[in-house]
């Protein structure tokens, strides 16, 4: 059986050296190579085409959900993997829903990388233990109320936090999104309302501290 080949995209140094030390030490893997943009990751999809892109959100050029959906779109019908620094709680269930087949945190990379590529490569999902019981939770409350305690978050409101972190104002993230000044406000009440804050700049300080 040939070995899964796998690129990595990183911008992160230590993070990427890490993760090819990783997949260089793993028998029936292959590194095709890595890259720390969004716009190198995709060049190198398209001409290396892929088994398998092991994922971080933030990258210089991309950020969040639609790094997810750039990679997905360049890489179907073949698998794509997100391993990053970034909140599992907030973008788990939205970057599979973006397209992703497995969400991995960094801090858990050294015991959970090699079965979570294993499990996606054969077809499976992958996510924590804990995101797996916070789903199930979802699931079974439905139709009773909400727990406020684990908000959960559209993609579209992920997208207007992310902007909030970097001090936009709702007309400049309106702009930067292409929807209305109105919505971006929606969200942005929609979002106090889930976590019990009362005011914007509560708002933005959970976005920096999350974010």
């Amino acid at each position: 059986m040939a070995p899964l080949s796998v690129l990595i995209v990183d911008s992160h140094d230590i993070a990427r050296f890490a993760l090819e030390t990783m997949i260089l030490g793993a028998p029936g893997l292959r590194l095709l190579g890595s890259a720390g943009t969004l716009a190198a990751g995709l060049m190198l999809i398209r001409q290396r085409r892929p088994d398998l892109v092991l994922l971080e959100l933030a990258l210089p050029d991309s950020r969040g959900l639609d790094t997810v959906r750039s990679v997905v779109a360049a890489q179907r019908p073949r698998h794509t993997l997100v391993v990053s620094m970034m909140d599992e709680s907030l973008y788990g269930e939205q970057a599979l829903a973006a397209g992703a087949e497995g969400y991995v945190h960094k801090d858990r990379a050294q015991a959970d990388l090699l079965p979570a590529v294993q499990a996606v490569a054969s077809g499976q999902r992958w996510i924590s233990p804990a995101l797996n019981s916070r789903m199930l939770d979802r699931l079974l409350r439905r139709g009773r109320a909400p727990d406020s305690s684990h908000p959960s978050f559209t993609a579209r409101e992920l997208d207007v936090l992310e902007q909030l972190k970097t001090g936009k104002s709702s007309k400049q993230i309106a702009q930067y999104l292409g929807i209305s000044t109105r919505t971006v406000d929606l969200h942005r009440a929609h979002m106090k309302k889930k976590l019990g804050l009362r005011s914007g700049a509560e708002l933005v300080a959970f976005a920096s501290h999350h974010f």
